[in-house]
């Protein structure tokens, strides 16, 4: 009985252990089953976070480097053209500096390439979706299409779009192709637990990518998009999409539109631990004599499976935690109510002034407020609430990138965006080198600029101190050189003391020249040009020397070149000058010497021709490894050659030939021995119909009444020797305040016919002795005034030219030159002073209304159409205001205060203008009105006014056709 209620209390113990057992069992397994579960599901959770932030990092490097496209590519833009060629350098260099995609590419509206980084992607059309490309092209954000298949080296890919615009181009859809093999290293790290699969994909299930890859997935749509799983990104036992076992899967959208990131993880992995602990349970209950035993080790490998399991979600998060900390940017996220969720060491440090506000949980806006307050903004300034309001309205909208300030002088480029749960994401950059690089540069820029100014100032004052006494050497020189009351050696001497004195004026002009090549300041004036006239016109100037030494020079012409040129005639003649002169120099008696010219078929985007010219001679030739050399400052071949010379002529060819946008070049002779130097220039065809040439009549001029000013008594010296060889008389006076005196007065009851007028003189100088001989009453005002100066730069000129001054004349003076221009200024012969005015009342209606000067409709005396199209209005509106002053003056008002000034204005602009007719009525009603009675001085006024109405229409169809010309000539 006993044994029985012991077998009993056995059996029932040994039931009621089983029993305990079993349910102690089931229920341990039951609990160990629910944490699989709850890690598995953490677990899918971590790693679709990870995904999210790994894809967002990846997409959105990728979409800034795309962002920022128009700024890199604004750098190149010329004239407002980009050129393709140039951008493809552009982004296959930043296609060398960035690893976050494999190729930049940009593409037409139609998907046709137009540069890339890569050659090969600019030949083939681009696998991109049209819908993709159209919706880039709409939302002006970026676009992702594919994948696709590379179609050279067969990779999978996924294609960024975002549609740009640049100047000069039109609209552009930027494409970077990133391969997926690059997302796959990305997330590589993420995806080594075994059953976990990562994938990308569009809200309506097509994949994008895949992790482990499965190609007969790509690029298809699952039955199940992520759309269907929880939007807050938790995890769900589902069947699963690819193999249809059962996985815990979790889904989170990224910071693009339409992009999703799904991780999963298969079931039998999640569980593969509770499945071997409940072997492990049901072999213990099945041994009683090791129940306890088995309990105890179970018991322990439950603890020890429960602490590895804790250990693994510790060591995910620590991952996650690490990967934030490790970014080189300031990383911050706040949510939806504006608190604070996290933010790495790195933005910390760079607010660490606010470093003790910034805590998980706190306010966006009251992080802001403690900073301004403990002047973390140093552009905050007073008002602290109008800071942090401006900054919270920035920070919720999603603004473009904005730099900021540091405390310690840092700058950092602040960028946040928005997430699709109402939260922000921000990265803060340190782009403090780069500020001061920018800076630096700047610096660089100024200090470039005022070097260039320094240079200009030396090369003016430089001009001047040479020509000055060069003017005294070589006038006095020219004029003893023609003295006849020297004998034959004396005079052969003056020659040679002229020889000597233009030489050293030519090496000045050579070293100007140089300098001013160097400086950037040798203007060019195109103007219309016959190619065989510049050609024949430099032969002919140059034939001289070459008889002399006996070398034969000649003239070759190619049928295909343009009739005429716009051209810098001066400065193409000084090439070919330069040129010539080397070739006669170096080509001993009996050589020979050609100049040819011949088009090339290549024409420019302006329309442009390419003119080859070259000079050959049977010289000694140039040595191949000097061929280069020759082109420098003050390179002669033979240093101990006594060809003479400064080495500087081929210099100013080069750069005259490089600011023609041409190039210059020395090789040998083919004909055999020699050298060849040839130019080639692009230069745009003119027209310009041959005429033939007007011969001037001869006319015989009196001996003229010059007026010399000037403070330097050699140049006065040297002025009145060169015009008393002339016969003709000079009076010299050594300032301006002389000068508008002896204008007033004349000289030995005579007025002067010309007045040379120096620029530069103490006191009173030339410009304001000008202007105010010009405001003289009467002839005195209308008196011929050339410039003779030692500033002889385009804008020294301009200043002459605005202060009344007729013409220039560059020391020293040349007697040639000088004859010439004095001749030109008197060309038209005057009447002389003392001759009756009666009878001349009707003569001036004899004049045409407007002279022209060859087919210019309207031409200003020296100044070429384009200067003539912008100051002829202010001459006409002159000739107007003028018009309407004579118009009010009254009949009985005294003359001297009424009609003279009128009429003076009115003769002044419409000589200019080449209104004869105007101009000589208004003259004659000038000099007349002091005597004539009031009703015929009415008669005369109305008069004037009727030829000064018909002058005005003459000059505004003049102006017509003249701007009509202009406009032409630029649609050329």
């Amino acid at each position: 009985m006993q044994a029985r209620r012991l077998r009993l209390t056995v059996g029932i113990t040994t039931a009621l252990l089983l029993v305990a057992l079993a349910i102690g069992t089931h229920l341990l397994v039951e609990r160990m089953r629910n944490t699989a579960e709850l890690t598995a599901r953490q677990t899918v959770q971590r790693v679709a976070r990870v995904i999210e932030s790994t894809i967002n990092r990846q997409f959105l490097a990728v979409d800034g480097t795309m962002a920022g496209l128009p700024a890199v590519l604004g750098q190149v833009v010329r004239d407002e053209r980009l050129d393709s060629g140039e951008a493809s350098r552009l982004l296959r260099e930043l296609n060398f500096q960035n690893f976050n995609f494999r190729d930049m590419v940009l593409v037409r509206p139609d998907g046709e390439p137009w540069a890339s980084a890569l050659a090969a992607s600019r030949g083939r059309a681009l696998p991109l979706d049209p819908e993709r490309l159209a919706e880039a092209r709409q939302i002006g954000a970026a676009v992702v299409s594919g994948p696709a298949r590379n179609p050279l080296t067969g990779e999978w890919a996924l294609f960024f779009l975002r549609a740009i615009s640049l100047t000069g181009t039109g609209e552009l859809i930027a494409v970077a192709e990133v391969p997926l093999t690059l997302i796959a290293t990305l997330l590589s790290p993420i995806g080594e637990m075994p059953g976990v699969r990562m994938t990308v994909e569009r809200a309506d299930g097509t994949v994008l990518a895949v992790l482990p890859h499965d190609e007969p997935r790509m690029g298809r749509r699952l039955e199940r998009p992520p759309t269907t799983l929880p939007a807050d990104g938790s995890a769900v036992l589902m069947p699963g999409r690819f193999s249809g076992d059962e996985v815990f899967a979790a889904a989170r959208p990224t910071l693009y539109r339409e992009v999703h990131v799904v991780a999963s993880y298969e079931a039998d992995y999640a569980f593969a631990g509770w499945t071997l602990d409940r072997r492990r349970l049901f072999g213990v209950a099945s041994g009683i004599a090791a129940l306890l035993l088995l309990l105890a080790l179970a018991l322990n490998t439950a603890l020890r499976q429960r602490e590895k399991i804790d250990a693994e979600r510790a060591r995910a998060r620590a991952v996650l935690e690490s990967a934030i900390e490790t970014m080189p940017d300031g990383f911050v996220m706040f949510d939806a109510d504006d608190r604070l969720v996290i933010c790495n060491q790195r933005y910390r440090d760079l607010y660490a002034v606010s470093a003790p506000f910034i805590v998980p949980g706190a306010l966006f806006e009251d992080i802001i407020r403690e900073g301004a307050r403990l002047g973390q903004y140093p552009q905050a300034g007073a008002d602290h609430e109008r800071f942090v309001a401006s900054i919270c309205a920035w920070h919720r909208n999603d603004q473009p990138s904005m730099e900021r300030l540091l405390p310690d002088g840092r700058w950092i480029l602040v960028t946040e965006r928005r997430t699709p749960d109402g939260g922000t994401v921000g990265i803060r950059t340190d782009i403090t080198a780069l500020k001061h690089a920018m800076a630096d540069l700047a610096q660089a820029r100024d200090a470039a600029a005022a070097a260039t100014e320094a240079k200009s100032r030396f090369l003016a004052r430089m001009s001047h101190e040479l020509r000055t006494p060069l003017n005294g050497v070589l006038g006095l020189a020219q004029a003893l050189a023609r003295d006849p009351g020297l004998s034959g050696e004396q005079q052969a001497r003056a020659r040679t003391l002229e020889t000597a004195g233009r030489h050293l004026v030519a090496v000045a002009n050579d070293v100007l020249d140089l300098a001013k090549v160097e400086a950037g300041r040798l203007e060019l004036k195109l103007v219309p040009a016959r190619v065989r006239e510049v050609l024949e016109s430099c032969a002919a100037l140059i034939r001289p020397a070459a008889e002399e030494k006996h070398v034969t020079l000649a003239v070759l012409h190619d049928a295909t070149l343009p009739h005429a040129v716009e051209v810098d005639r001066t400065r193409m003649q000084q090439l070919l000058l330069n040129l010539l002169s080397n070739a006669v120099k170096f080509t001993p008696a009996g050589g020979t010497v050609e100049l040819s010219a011949q088009r090339l078929p290549d024409i420019d985007a302006e329309g442009r021709v390419l003119v080859r010219l070259e000079v050959r001679d049977t010289g000694p030739g140039v040595p191949e490894a000097q061929r280069r050399a020759v082109f420098g400052d003050f390179v002669q071949l033979d240093s101990g050659s006594r060809m003479g010379g400064t080495g500087l002529g081929l210099a100013i060819a080069a750069g005259i030939a490089g600011q023609m946008d041409g190039r210059i070049g020395c090789g040998a002779n083919p004909a055999g021995q020699g050298a060849m130097f040839w130019v080639e220039v692009p230069l745009l065809p003119a027209d310009m119909p041959d005429q033939p040439e007007l011969q001037p009549a001869t006319v015989t001029r009196a001996p003229l009444l010059v007026l010399v000013a000037d403070d330097v008594p050699a140049n006065l010296a040297v002025a009145r020797a060169l015009l008393e060889s002339a016969g003709h008389q000079a009076y010299c006076v050594n300032d301006g305040v002389q000068a508008v005196q002896a204008v007033t007065g004349g000289y030995d009851g005579r007025h002067f016919d010309v007045v040379l007028m120096d620029v530069m003189m103490p006191g009173m100088d030339g410009l304001e002795a000008t202007r105010r001989i010009r405001a003289l009453p009467g002839a005195q005002a209308e008196v011929p005034i050339l410039a003779v100066t030692a500033s002889a730069f385009a804008e020294d000129v301009e200043a002459c030219r605005k202060a009344g001054m007729n013409a220039h004349l560059a020391k020293p003076i040349e007697r040639e030159a000088l004859l010439t221009a004095l001749d030109r200024l008197t060309e038209e012969p005057r009447e002389a002073e003392d001759q009756p005015t009666q009878g001349t009342a009707m003569d001036f209606l004899t004049l045409p209304v407007l002279t022209r000067r060859g087919s210019a409709p309207l031409a200003l005396p020296g100044l070429d159409d384009k200067a003539a199209l912008r100051l002829a209005p202010e001459f006409i509106s002159e000739i107007r205001a003028a018009a309407e002053a004579l118009a009010t003056a009254s009949a009985e008002a005294v003359p001297e205060q009424a009609v003279l000034p009128a009429a003076h204005r009115l003769a002044g602009a419409a000589a200019t203008l080449g209104a004869n007719r105007l101009a000589a009525a208004a003259r004659h009603l000038q000099s007349e009105a002091q005597h004539l009675p009031p009703d015929e001085r009415l008669a005369l006024r109305e008069m004037v006014l009727a030829i000064a109405a018909e002058s005005l229409e003459a000059l505004d169809e003049a102006m017509g056709r003249l701007k009509a010309e202009q406009a032409d000539n630029a649609a050329a």
